[in-house]
Order: structure tokens, then C-alpha cells, then sequence
């Protein structure tokens, strides 16, 4: 069964809107293509088709360069739009494809029915199922008018059945619904319609921000009769949607913050705060490459070159055209570099060969964009590959590229401590020491040649450097070691540091005060210390002797208790008893004894204590 209406066919579609021109393409390293664009904007507008994914960015950052002045407007299908539009319709989404649903939501719709000569006239009263007029076949349906005079007619639906709604209203309803309809229907893009309060046909310029992914480098470094040839390829994909045809293309590095908000999704909440959104390069190394003895010759594609505070950019001179999709990689730097290999060790690495590396030196007056390097050598092809990160000008950087196995590094460290200066003040004892540290590299020399071996010697927070000739950056003391061919060459690197003590003299025991008399090389102090330490000794045996006198008493005390208990129970006068008594008695005199001992002994321990506070008194 098939149903023909007429009047949406005739509406459908959208206006023939011209389409912006991209003329230059800026890429980022924070994700982000400029995309900047010609186009004539009149009375249909100007129509862009920006995908879904891009239209936060776009709605975000579009700029119009407008000469006529008036005020632009941006239209679309939001978030919702099928469910929007529906929602002041008589009928529902899934009616656009059923027409019992359809006729049925259009009941008392004035229309048109024209089928096989016969032509009807009335308002729908709705579709019912009637017999079918071929033997064997089912779900004949037939619709139901109510013209002017009250007559109700039917007429049967089916593929020789044209409908046609009288109602303005009710076809611009239809209308609206399926523009809704095929406008879902095209999910991945979003067709945005450019207007203007000035109608007046003219030439604008429009400016927009999109996802992009990272431009990347890629560096050859070949050897040349001037040095080192370092040649930057540039790998760029055309990920926008949109074809270029001669477009201006700008490569820009720079670390700049670019946040993603939600411009088009429908908030039912309060907005949230939009995040920072940034995605570092990942740059996977080269395959190996078989070993290559021809020079690479060729040209490099001319760019202007400016630079910023924080960026910089390499605006290609001729343009580039690229299908949507397509990925196209071009030199677009060339400088030549004195020859800077190092064979390297950087102390501390545990490592057990030094590493090959270039250092290379920023000669431009811009950044040099980060990226992957691969090196070729004279008589061996690919010799390595390593990471370069982005450099400033007049930057340096040490790559590494391959291990030296000809060589081996052992490396052995040892600290020695010393007592620099000591002295009393306010009866503390202040003390400097001086740590040395000792690393000794063991530098065993490549048996085919004489080599220099770059030592990388990593700086230790207050530490100070006494070995001479080394170069001290940031990090590392650099210094260069002549290797002959198969020797074994020892590097020493010394270190000091000095270090405060500050103790109370009075805190310090027996051990401590000999220890410090042993270190110490002023007699005066050792004197000191020594008169200290005889004077703690006795102190010590005081504290025993008074914890022996305490127990001593706490028994006796215990035991004549025991005993009176037992005279008092007894209650008689046997010479048991009385052996008993004198035992009491005697026990008496040797408790006074003790207490008066340790009477003596705590006086002792408070002489002892004046006399060291003495002491140290005059000795600050």
C-alpha cells in the first residue's frame, strides 16, 4: 500500500545556501585547528556543515569579518529538536511512517481524496479495516470523510490512493516534522545556517576553532660535508571534515590551555565549570632502517617563521590542498649543526655503557618544535633514533641515540667525616664536620681508538664541588675525559658538605662525653670533658648504690613487719619470742644505718650536680 502527499514532496529539502571556502588552516599543538574561510552571505545566509563532535569549539570561538556590519545569527537544530518540534505537533514521530497513526492523529484534518477517478472532499474521520476485494489478501484499510453537508463517505486506501490535506497549517505541520525527521537522521553533522540583520548580498570572513590532532615532527640528522644536516618533517592530517584546496597551512607549538564547554548539549542542571582539556603528543619510535650510503638531497618547502613569548609559527609559502581524511608529510626546516657527538655517561645511572648522543644547540631565533629523531651516519645507515622536546632559542639539548658496547663504566662511592671546629657557648657544645664524598669512575677505553668520554656527574642539594675542570650547569657537572685506546682511566669527582651539631653538654652521659673527648683535638675541652666524664661515672655509681640501698630497705622493712605480726600472735615470753624482739631491734639500726648512707649518697649526687653545672658555667 502506498501513500502519495502531495504537498509535503513539494516543500521538502532545505535552501540552496552557499558554502563557505577554507583559505587557511592554522594547526596547533593544543589540540585545535584555525580554520579561517570565505563566503557570500545574502539573503539565504550562509550555510556551514560543522560535525557534532566540533560544534562546542565552534559555537565557543566563531569570528566574522562582516563588512556590511549587521547583526549575524547562527541557526540550527538543537540538542532536542526532533522531541521540540514533535511537541507542538498533532501527531507523533513514529505517525510519519504509519499511516493508520497518521490519519488517526488528523481526524477532523480537511483533505483531498483522489482515487481511480473518483475524488472526495471532507474532513477524516479516521481508517478502519474492511475486506479485502482480492481473495487471500489482508490489512485493506479504508478512510472515512465527513463533507459539508454531514454526508459520511469511505473511500479504500491503497497504492492508487492520493491524499492531499487542504490545510495550510496542517501541511507546514508535516512539513516541520519531517525537516525534524531528516535532520536527526544526519547525526554526525549539524547543518548551521549564518544570517544576517543586513540581507544585502556581500563577501564575509569567518574564523572558527575545531579538534585537531597534534601536528607532529619528525627529524633526519645526516652527516654532510658542513656538519650535520638536521631536517625537520612536518606530519599533518586533514581531520576537519572539509577538503583544502590551496589553503594557507601554519604549524604552531606552543603550550596553551584550551578548554572544552558544553555550548550545544541541553543543561538540565546548574552549567558546569568547563576542564582544561590538553593531550600531549605520543610519538611512537621509528622501525629500524636498512643501512643507507646515498645523501639525502632534496628541497625544503619555504616558510615564514615568527615567534612569540610562548609559541611559535611556521606559515607554509605555498599552499597546500588536501582531502578530508588524507595525511601528507613535508620538510619545512633545514639547518646545519657542527657535529656534536658525545659518547655519555651520567653518573648515578648504573649504567654499564656510556651512551652515544648529539647535542644539539637551537641556532634560530624560535622554538624548535619537539619530535622524534633519526640519525644517519656515513658508511653505517640508520645509526639510531631519539626524542627531541621542544627547544628555545639557544637551547641545548644532549639526545641519546645508541649504547657505546666498546666501552664499560664502574662507578664507587665513599664518605668520610671529620671534625672541623668545636666550641662551648651557654653550655652547648657546637660543633661543624666536615663530609667529603669520594665517587671514583672506573673508564674502561674502546680497543679500536682513542675516545673522550662526557661525564654527566649529577649536583646533590648542598653539596659543594672541589674537583676542578668540570663545567657546573643546572643539574649535572660536566666533564670531559680523555680515553685512550683499551686503557683504564679512573675519574675522581669530590664532594664536601658541612654539617652543624649542637648538643647541651649536661644532656651528654659517660659514652657520649668519651666519644666527643676522642674527636675533639683542643686539650682544653678534652680537660673539660674528661672532668665530665669522671664526675658522670661517680654520678652513675651513686644512682646504683642508692637503688641498692632502697631495695635493701624495702626487705628489712618487710621482715621486721613479718616478725612483729608473729610476736603479736604468739602473745608469750619464749625464748623464741624474745630472740624475736632483738631481732626487731637490730633490724631498726641497720634501716637507720641505710637511710642515713643514702643520705649521705643523695648529698653526693647534689654536690656532683653543682659541680658540672660549674664547670660548664666556666667553660662557656
Amino acid at each position: 500500500m502506498r501513500l502519495v502527499v502531495t504537498v509535503l514532496l513539494a516543500g521538502f529539502g532545505l535552501p540552496a545556501h552557499a558554502e563557505p571556502q577554507i583559505r587557511a588552516v592554522t594547526l596547533s599543538t593544543a589540540g585545535l585547528a584555525m580554520i579561517e574561510a570565505e563566503g557570500a552571505l545574502g539573503d539565504d545566509g550562509l550555510r556551514l556543515q560543522v560535525r557534532r563532535a566540533d560544534i562546542d569549539d565552534f559555537l565557543k570561538s566563531l569570528r566574522l569579518s562582516d563588512p556590511g556590519g549587521g547583526v549575524p545569527m547562527l541557526s540550527m537544530t538543537g540538542p532536542g529538536g526532533v522531541e521540540d518540534v514533535f511537541a507542538g505537533l498533532p501527531f507523533t514521530p513514529g505517525a510519519m511512517g504509519d499511516l493508520n497513526a497518521l490519519l488517526a492523529a488528523m481526524i477532523g484534518a480537511p483533505v483531498e481524496v483522489e482515487r481511480r477517478g473518483t475524488a472526495l472532499t471532507g474532513a477524516v474521520m479516521g481508517t478502519r479495516s474492511v475486506p479485502c476485494a482480492t481473495e487471500g489478501q489482508s490489512g485493506c484499510l479504508a478512510l472515512g470523510l465527513r463533507d459539508a453537508d454531514g454526508t459520511i463517505r469511505q473511500i479504500a486506501l491503497d497504492e492508487a490512493t492520493v491524499v492531499h490535506f487542504a490545510d495550510e497549517a496542517d501541511r507546514a505541520a508535516m512539513a516541520r516534522g519531517l525537516d525534524a525527521l531528516r535532520a536527526a537522521s544526519r547525526a554526525l553533522t549539524l547543518d548551521v545556517t549564518l544570517t544576517s540583520s543586513d540581507t544585502t548580498p556581500r563577501a564575509v570572513t569567518l574564523g572558527w576553532l575545531q579538534p585537531a590532532p597534534l601536528w607532529k615532527t619528525a627529524w633526519r640528522a645526516e652527516d654532510s660535508a658542513q656538519g650535520l644536516a638536521l631536517t625537520g618533517w612536518a606530519v599533518v592530517e586533514n581531520t576537519t571534515g572539509q577538503d583544502w584546496d590551496a589553503v594557507e597551512l601554519t604549524l604552531a607549538t606552543g603550550a596553551v590551555q584550551a578548554l572544552r564547554a558544553r555550548l550545544y548539549d541541553r543543561l538540565e542542571t546548574h552549567r558546569k565549570v568547563a576542564m582544561p582539556v590538553f593531550e600531549p603528543a605520543v610519538l611512537d619510535s621509528a622501525p629500524m632502517a636498512r643501512g643507507m650510503m646515498m645523501e639525502s638531497q632534496m628541497d625544503v618547502a619555504q616558510v615564514a617563521m615568527d615567534e612569540g613569548e610562548s609559541f611559535s609559527r611556521f606559515t607554509l609559502a605555498t599552499p597546500v590542498t588536501l582531502r578530508a581524511g588524507e595525511m601528507v608529510s613535508l620538510p619545512f626546516l633545514r639547518e646545519t649543526l657542527q657535529d656534536a657527538r658525545l659518547t655519555l655517561y651520567r653518573g648515578g645511572s648504573a649504567a654499564v655503557h656510556p651512551m652515544i648522543a648529539l647535542e644539539i644547540e637551537n641556532p634560530l631565533p624560535l622554538r624548535l618544535p619537539a619530535g622524534i629523531l633519526t640519525l644517519y651516519e656515513d658508511g653505517r645507515g640508520h645509526a639510531g633514533d631519539a626524542m627531541i622536546p621542544e627547544l628555545a632559542p639557544g637551547a641545548r639539548e644532549l639526545v641519546e641515540f645508541a649504547t657505546d658496547t666498546a666501552m664499560r663504566v664502574t662507578e664507587q662511592a665513599t664518605e668520610s667525616q671529620s671534625l672541623r671546629a668545636v666550641r662551648i657557648v651557654d653550655a652547648v657544645l657546637l660543633a661543624e664536620d666536615r663530609i667529603e664524598r669520594r665517587t671514583t669512575y672506573r673508564i674502561e677505553g674502546a680497543p679500536e681508538d682513542d675516545r673522550v668520554l662526557t661525564l654527566l656527574h649529577p649536583l646533590r642539594h648542598g653539596w659543594e664541588m672541589q674537583t676542578a675542570g668540570g663545567e657546573t650547569g643546572f643539574e649535572v657537572t660536566r666533564f670531559a675525559i680523555p680515553v685512550a685506546t683499551g686503557a683504564l682511566t679512573q675519574h675522581e669527582v669530590v664532594e664536601h658538605r658541612v654539617t652543624s651539631t649542637r648538643i647541651a653538654l649536661l644532656d651528654l652521659d659517660t659514652e657520649a662525653l668519651a666519644a666527643w673527648s676522642a674527636r675533639i683535638p683542643d686539650p682544653a675541652l678534652i680537660q673539660l670533658l674528661g672532668d665530665m666524664q669522671h664526675l658522670r661515672a661517680e654520678e652513675g655509681d651513686l644512682r646504683r648504690r642508692l637503688a641498692r640501698l632502697a631495695a635493701a630497705e624495702a626487705e628489712l622493712i618487710a621482715d621486721q613487719e613479718r616478725l612483729v605480726n608473729l610476736i603479736v600472735q604468739l602473745g608469750d615470753d619464749s625464748p623464741a619470742t624474745r630472740d624475736r624482739r632483738a631481732r626487731v631491734d637490730s633490724i631498726e639500726a641497720e634501716i637507720l644505718a641505710g637511710r642515713a648512707e643514702r643520705a649521705a649518697a643523695e648529698a653526693r649526687m647534689e654536690a656532683i650536680g653543682r659541680d658540672l653545672r660549674a664547670l660548664v658555667r666556666d667553660a662557656g
